[in-house]
């Protein structure tokens, strides 16, 4: 994998995985802290480096994925009956969400990142501490509707920002 493609995926090294957030099934991975205020006025509490995904992606720990994109349809709390009122567009509401609020509660700033490294076809993987392995893969599926399949961008005023979708590389 070449590392020349994306320079900017060097911002994320040393930074620690902070906090995940998703829209619908876009899911967020914030890196390092950083505040902003809103158009109404509340501070938000985010990363300095962000890296959005409408692609398949996993998490994988010493080879065995631990994470999936697709849990975002199961129930939260897969040990309970059906519920018919199951939205998976809720925040919080499915396995995924439960899944990496864990990880980040068990290892608070224990999930630095190590080595970041991308593929011509827009694949990343992004190695944290204790083995863990991000892997975005647009080549598995992309949201419909997506108008990127993944973007990378900063939350403190830099302009190196990058993303990747079916016209390929695209910087602000």
């Amino acid at each position: 994998m070449s590392n020349n493609i994306f320079p900017e995926l060097q911002h994320l090294l040393e930074l620690p995985l902070t906090k995940t957030t998703r829209l619908g099934h876009v899911q967020f991975f914030h890196f390092g802290k950083a505040h902003v205020t809103n158009a109404s006025g509340l501070i938000l509490d985010v990363g300095a480096w962000t890296l959005e995904v409408a692609c398949h992606w996993q998490l994988e720990e010493d080879g065995d994925v631990t994470i999936r994109f697709e849990e975002v349809e199961i129930p939260r709390d897969t040990q309970t009956l059906a519920d018919p009122n199951f939205n998976p567009q809720v925040p919080g509401s499915n396995l995924r969400d439960r899944k990496l609020q864990e990880l980040i509660r068990e290892h608070r700033n224990q999930l630095r990142v190590m080595q970041v490294s991308a593929s011509d076809e827009g694949e990343l993987a992004v190695l944290l501490e204790g083995k863990k392995l991000l892997r975005i893969r647009p080549t598995e599926g992309v949201l419909d509707n997506a108008s990127c399949f993944w973007r990378l961008f900063s939350n403190t005023g830099s302009n190196q920002n990058v993303r990747f979708g079916a016209d390929g590389v695209e910087r602000d």
